[in-house]
């Protein structure tokens, strides 16, 4: 599994929440600006018994229309799930959100996915993600634990545009 894979499904996830957890016509639950993403990704199970360790950190820029998309997107998401997937325990409220995601992929692979995510202040946020990879090719199942500690910055989002995040 790629990191360059991994961080942004983490963060899309991360703000994505935010967005389901405010109203739907209400103002964002968080402030608006440059936010900082700290992100560990520790995978394990992988073939040939390797496992692999990545902490990266970017910062992204939240404005009202950013916000409206990602709740946009959140929107779409809730619609059918492609055949080959199912969501199941979905919990919500204002502050924390919690589902499990199971897929059947090519080649006889399963994968389960269980988020949970918290919305702590309008300054403050932080989840993790567990995905496990089995079945098909793989000799054993394959682990991938995504921590995410996000925190607000500056209302100036300065040369990070909206929509775009960069590499701290």
């Amino acid at each position: 599994m790629n990191l360059r894979l991994a961080v942004p499904a983490a963060l899309a996830a991360l703000f994505s929440f935010a967005a389901l957890a405010s109203a739907q016509s209400g103002p964002p639950p968080m402030k608006m600006g440059l936010w900082q993403q700290d992100v560990n990704v520790d995978m394990s199970g992988m073939p040939g018994g390797a496992g692999n360790s990545h902490a990266v950190s970017t910062q992204s820029c939240m404005t009202e229309d950013t916000w409206k998309q990602s709740f946009q997107n959140m929107q779409n998401r809730r619609g059918p799930m492609p055949q080959n997937c199912s969501n199941d325990n979905l919990q919500q409220d204002g502050h924390h959100f919690t589902f499990d995601t199971s897929c059947t992929m090519q080649q006889g692979m399963n994968m389960k996915i269980h988020v949970d995510m918290t919305l702590d202040s309008e300054t403050s946020m932080h989840g993790e993600a567990t995905s496990t990879v089995s079945g098909g090719s793989l000799p054993q199942a394959m682990t991938i634990h995504t921590t995410i500690h996000s925190k607000f910055i500056s209302s100036d989002c300065g040369s990070v545009k909206p929509g775009s995040s960069k590499l701290n």
